[in-house]
């Protein structure tokens, strides 16, 4: 049994979470396991989908490691996880794809090597900040009757939020104040916070000031730039260019720029136009996110090998702008 912070009659409490929700001899990094509300009568429908993207950092907010598309979740499941990385994963960030989940739990189970540490962090707090969310039927430990609610997480628009942030010992039993039960507490965006923006890939986190500050997956870089909401045909298609006139960061720098994602030859830049986050064009030594110029698409890099984010391939269309070339359908 592990004891968590755990929300009941609104009031942060801990509760128990039962070991299945963990692993047991989990590869090195970390073991994710999510649970999803059960369907049926007086509870969700299509509760079950596609497991989310998870993007690791450890302690000073180094990006570690990523696993993308894991899979599917039955409803009234759980669906595991693994994430090879190095160091102890203490923040992970899950990014929602096109089947929408509903959250009951998610814990985490780092490996031996990593410290052994198990971490749990209930639906209920997607509710208490400002998630969308239902009861979920499923209970997370057979010492208890407790029952968390569920929140939604999705990419195609069906939810608003499109994942959330876990900074994990924030929900270790010690953190507990029993003379603050206030769940609101946490919905600080570092130690829980939801995403609303298309394919999230940053994390927030706390500096030596006690400021938030932003981090991102690899060598992606937030510009800090106002994200403006998008037509649906300025998401479907990439702009490569090669101009003076052009910079695929002066786009992404830009509070009032809008449009398609952009590619620039000779800065060797890519702009992701949904979330203004500026990429390195990949190379052989490139380890993390970057824009793949042979396949024209953001792709994840390990070590030189690329592999292609389904989030974002294919374009529907790719308009060449290099040296007079006309717009042309992605193959």
């Amino acid at each position: 049994m592990a004891q968590v912070i755990g929300i009941i009659a609104g009031l942060l409490k801990i509760v128990q979470f039962g070991i299945d929700n963990f692993s047991e001899e989990p590869d090195p990094g970390s073991t994710i396991k999510v649970a999803v509300a059960l369907d049926g009568k007086g509870g969700t429908n299509n509760a079950g989908g596609d497991l989310p993207d998870v993007r690791v950092w450890n302690e000073y907010v180094d990006f570690v490691g990523m696993t993308a598309d894991p899979g599917h979740v039955g409803h009234g499941n759980l669906g595991q996880i693994d994430v090879e990385h190095e160091n102890q994963g203490v923040y992970s960030l899950f990014s929602a794809n096109d089947d929408a989940i509903c959250v009951a739990w998610a814990t985490t189970t780092w490996s031996e090597e990593r410290g052994g540490n198990k971490y749990a962090v209930s639906g209920d707090f997607g509710r208490e900040c400002g998630g969308t969310w239902y009861v979920s039927g499923m209970y997370p430990s057979s010492e208890t009757d407790y029952q968390p609610d569920c929140f939604w997480i999705d990419a195609n628009g069906d939810q608003p939020q499109t994942g959330f942030q876990v900074r994990w010992p924030a929900f270790s039993g010690q953190e507990w104040d029993k003379n603050d039960t206030d769940p609101q507490r946490f919905c600080n965006d570092v130690d829980f916070g939801l995403r609303d923006e298309p394919d999230p890939n940053t994390i927030t986190y706390w500096t030596r000031s006690g400021v938030v500050g932003n981090k991102v997956a690899g060598s992606g870089r937030r510009t800090g730039a106002a994200l403006r909401r998008r037509t649906s045909w300025a998401a479907e298609e990439l702009v490569i260019s090669d101009s003076k006139s052009h910079s695929a960061q002066r786009l992404c720098e830009s509070d009032t720029s809008m449009g398609p994602d952009f590619a620039h030859e000779s800065e060797r830049l890519f702009c992701d136009m949904g979330t203004k986050t500026l990429y390195d064009y990949c190379t052989g030594e490139t380890d993390g996110p970057c824009f793949d110029s042979n396949i024209q698409a953001l792709s994840t890099n390990k070590r030189g090998a690329s592999r292609v984010r389904s989030a974002v391939v294919p374009y529907k269309r790719v308009r060449d702008w290099r040296g007079g070339n006309k717009g042309r359908r992605a193959a």
